[in-house]
């Protein structure tokens, strides 16, 4: 699994930003370490994640974190059902199986490198980042009662995304007249940039009126009526509000002469 789409990454390589001196890392933004690929271990970022998210970050920034990710991730679906069957999991294991350990101590042939990594058996990894020391964080510190406090937090946000994804759209707001609105569509249409449906070879401009009032907010009076009149280019309303349009240099290019 490559949960890179998942999270939000910086884009440019933590080798690269050692160098400027200047950088002001953002607060919630993953380091990019991909450079250790492919020896890099798949869960990787899945792990660091999982210890910002539980136990770096302060509880009361758990939601601007999430939504943080959320906001500049390149897949929200896969990063909502890496909450929902990663990170909510790994908290019930965490609350239920943590065991404090003092063992620690180098593994057999590891090899340590830059910022805290170690290769193994070629395999990159950070041990800062690792499930059992989460476990020996979470047991050593009593913090059962925090993790289940930040899964409220999670599952409540994921619920709030499954509110919105089901949620019917929202209608664009348009600031200008519907006549204005109706003689643009109908142009895109004319011009072949968008279909609609049609009655005996004509356009439907009952259905497309009823159709653009789903999908726009008007503030008028009788919006679909007025719409109606004016996606009719046999009306003489239409034909006068075209003219103005014209004389104003409006004019969009056959669909075929545009990129």
């Amino acid at each position: 699994m490559n949960y890179n789409d998942a999270f939000a990454i910086d884009n440019v390589s933590y080798l690269e930003r050692k160098k400027d001196k200047g950088f002001t890392p953002e607060k919630y933004k993953l380091q990019n370490h991909d450079y250790h690929k492919p020896k890099l271990v798949k869960d990787f970022y899945l792990k660091y994640f999982t210890k910002e998210l539980l136990f770096e970050i302060d509880i009361l920034e758990v939601k601007e974190f999430l939504q943080y990710h959320y906001d500049y991730c390149d897949n929200p679906d896969l990063y909502f059902k890496v909450l929902d069957l990663k990170i909510v999991t790994k908290i019930d294991e965490l609350t239920e199986f943590a065991q404090a350990s003092f063992e620690g101590g180098e593994m057999y042939n590891e090899i340590k490198l830059e910022d805290g990594f170690v290769e193994n058996e070629g395999f990159i990894d950070h041990k800062m980042y690792c499930y059992s020391l989460m476990s020996h964080i979470t047991a050593f510190s009593n913090l059962q009662s925090d993790l289940t406090k930040r899964k409220k937090i999670i599952e409540s946000f994921i619920e709030l995304f499954r509110v919105k994804e089901n949620a019917p759209p929202k209608p664009l707001k348009w600031v200008a007249g519907p006549a204005s609105l109706a003689i643009i569509i109908r142009e895109l249409i004319d011009k072949g940039y968008m279909e609609a449906d049609r009655h005996r070879g004509e356009i439907n401009c009952s259905k497309l009126s009823r159709d653009l009032l789903k999908a726009f907010d008007l503030k008028a009076d009788n919006p679909e009526k007025t719409l109606e009149i004016y996606l009719s280019n046999g009306n003489k309303r239409h034909a006068d509000a075209k003219a103005k349009f014209d004389r104003m240099d409006f004019f969009i290019p056959d669909v075929n002469f545009t990129l």
